[in-house]
Formats: C-alpha cells, structure tokens, sequence
C-alpha cells in the first residue's frame, strides 16, 4: 500500500498552526497568573523589599556622613587639647577655659548626634555589626573626651584661683615693699639727721678756738687786755667772742703754723702737751704732743704775733 504526503507548504502551514495554538494557550495561562490573588501579593513584596532597600541604602550612606562628622570633631579636639596645655604652660588661663568651654559645646553637638544615630538605625532595623561597633566605640571616645575635659577645665579653674591668689600675695609683697621702703626713706632721712646732729654735737665736743694775730689786732678784738706800766696784757675776763676766732677741730690739729719768730702763747697749756719749734727759714711752729692734755684746761688757744 503506497501513502502520499503533502507539499512542504502545507506541512509550514500545519506547524504554524500548531505554534499559534500554543502561544495562545501560554498567553491565556499568563493573563490568568497575573490576574491571580498571590502573584499581585508577591509583586507587592518586591516592591516593597525594594522600597525599604533603597530606604535603608540612604540612612546607611547618612549613617556614614554622621560618623565621619564625628570622628572629624574628635581630630579637632584632640588637636585643640595640645593648644589648651600649651596656653595653660604659658599662663593663658582665661583663653584656655573658654577653649574648654567650646570643646565641652562640640562635645555636647556630637553627643546629640550619636544620639540621634542610634534612634535612626533603631527605627529602620539596622543589623551591622560593623556600624554599631563603629557607634558604640565613638559613643565611649566621646565620653572618654568629655571626661578629661571636664577634668582639664578643673585643673584649669584651680590654676586659675592659685595665679589669682599669687597675683594677690605678689601685690600685697609689692605694697608692703612699698611701705618698707617709705618707712625706709624716712628712717634714712631720720638717720641721716640723727647722725647731722651727732656730728654736730661730735664736732662742738671737739670745737676749739684759735686766734694768731698780732698783739694790737688781740686788743682791739678784746681778746687780751691792753695791760699797763706794771702790769702784762692778759686774756680778757669779759668772755671770748668766739666770731673773732677760727673754729677747728682739735683731733686733727697735730701742728700749727705761728708765722714768726717771736710768738708768744696768752692762753693756758701743760708744758709737756706741747713744743715750739723752729722751721728752716726761722719761723715757729707749735707742735702738740698730747691733743687731750693740751687742751684741758681751755678750748682756746691765743698766739700774739710780732
């Protein structure tokens, strides 16, 4: 028995057909998957699996612009620090405090901001290990910070009041070097007329008088008497006028020059307290002896003179 077949195009035709009938039946099941309760639930999961993803990719990347903020401030702390301990070296007290204070504001900014990170990764569900080390390690160097400083600015505050109290003890030394040396000066300028008056009164201790003249000058001065026919002229007993002598002190008078050959000596010495003596061109010279001897029994000393 022989079976003949068809042409090439009808056995096309019949294989399309075929392909159309089955494309049809794919796009009626798919219609019906997506017009399907579960599948418009599982896209609604996606979407909102990837709203969430896109949500927490966001508070991540702000997570992480809020750490750098921090450990930034913490460099600048930390760098403020050597500045505070170098004005504090130097005796800067005042600006090292208000350093201080503005160190304990950023901390106080950067607390807030820890703070504030935490509740963020809280609310979204974050899991990181690795962030909320990160966290938790700045939360502690924040406290670690805040800790010192506070202490710094204590120690700052108690050098404060100790220069405080040394500029108070320096015034007072400077006012009572002040007084002392006022008090000083007046007991210098009380010393200084104390002892004027001592040398004074050394110098009236120790005043004698002494004229050398010739014999009319001593009589018309009314140091000697003019004396008569029977009788020497002698030292006046009216009182010397001690203006018409020359005042000098008899610890320093070892030799006196008379200026002549013939002196003769009106007042009254010990013979052994003192010596004329002659010079080389003739003249005399009364030496003493004995100061204390020679002028014990008068303070004046009267030579006439020819």
């Amino acid at each position: 028995m022989c079976y003949e077949y068809g042409s090439n195009s009808d056995v096309m035709k019949v294989r399309m057909s075929i392909v159309c009938a089955a494309s049809a039946l794919l796009l009626a099941a798919s219609c019906n998957v997506e017009r399907s309760e579960k599948y418009q639930t599982l896209l609604a999961e996606r979407d909102s699996l990837y709203t969430e993803a896109v949500a927490a990719k966001g508070g991540f990347d702000q997570a992480l612009n809020t750490i750098n903020e921090i450990e930034s401030a913490l460099e600048s702390v930390r760098a403020q620090e050597n500045i505070i301990m170098m004005e504090n070296q130097e005796g800067n007290t005042n600006k090292a405090v208000s350093e201080i204070n503005a160190i304990q504001q950023t901390l106080q900014e950067n607390r807030q901001k820890i703070e504030n990170l935490e509740k963020q990764l809280a609310e979204q569900g974050a899991s990181s290990k690795a962030l909320n080390q990160t966290v938790s390690r700045l939360k502690k160097q924040l406290e670690e910070k805040d800790t010192y400083i506070a202490s710094l600015k204590d120690e700052l505050q108690q050098s404060k009041q100790q220069i405080a109290s040394l500029n108070e003890q320096v015034t007072d030394l400077n006012n009572n070097i002040t007084e002392l040396n006022s008090n000083l000066d007046v007991m210098n300028v009380q010393n200084a007329a104390q002892q004027a008056t001592i040398e004074n009164q050394d110098a009236m201790l120790n005043a004698v008088w002494v004229c050398i003249a010739p014999q009319k000058t001593l009589v018309d001065k009314g140091i000697v008497s003019k004396g008569g026919l029977f009788s020497s002229s002698e030292i006046s007993k009216q009182g010397l006028d001690k203006s018409q002598f020359s005042q000098m002190d008899k610890r320093e008078l070892e030799s006196i020059p008379l200026n002549t050959k013939k002196p003769k000596i009106m007042t009254t010495h010990p013979d052994n307290s003192y010596q004329v003596v002659e010079t080389e061109g003739g003249n005399k010279v009364l030496e003493i002896l004995d100061k204390e001897a020679f002028w014990s029994m008068s303070n004046y000393l009267v030579v006439s003179i020819k």
